[in-house]
């Protein structure tokens, strides 16, 4: 069989996985600049709420670029176990179920939940 593909399909879950780490390294520095710009407005820590949306979607997006990795895993499975050499990279799409599961992968959850709950206690502050 050729490498080839399996290289293209090695190449994608390597991305997904940068890019996932970027979407924790972003998350929490932006949590941090909230945070840090709620304590030295004036004293007005309810302005960290403002964090809250960008959170969630950096919390989304990473749990997203998993659910792909783990359908270009299982593509990259599949072309080692089928022996024929094709050369397409379509994957099943990434459904309800499979986003669900990665938000709250314990790599993807550990990291946003808590950037969450200091927003919170923050706002509350």
């Amino acid at each position: 069989m050729d490498s080839k593909p399996l290289e293209f399909i090695q190449a994608i879950i390597v991305r997904m996985a940068g890019n996932s780490t970027q979407m924790k390294t972003w998350n929490v520095a932006l949590a941090t600049a909230a945070i840090g710009f709620a304590a030295a407005k004036d004293g007005k820590p309810a302005a960290a709420i403002y964090a809250v949306l960008p959170a969630l979607l950096f919390w989304v997006l990473d749990g997203y670029y998993l659910a792909l990795e783990v359908r270009f895993r299982e593509l990259y499975e599949e072309k080692v176990n089928s022996g024929a050499p094709t050369y397409t990279l379509a994957i099943k799409p990434v459904d309800t179920v499979l986003l669900f599961t990665s938000v709250f992968r314990p790599a993807v959850f550990l990291i946003h939940a808590p950037v969450l709950g200091v927003i919170f206690v923050v706002t509350r502050a």
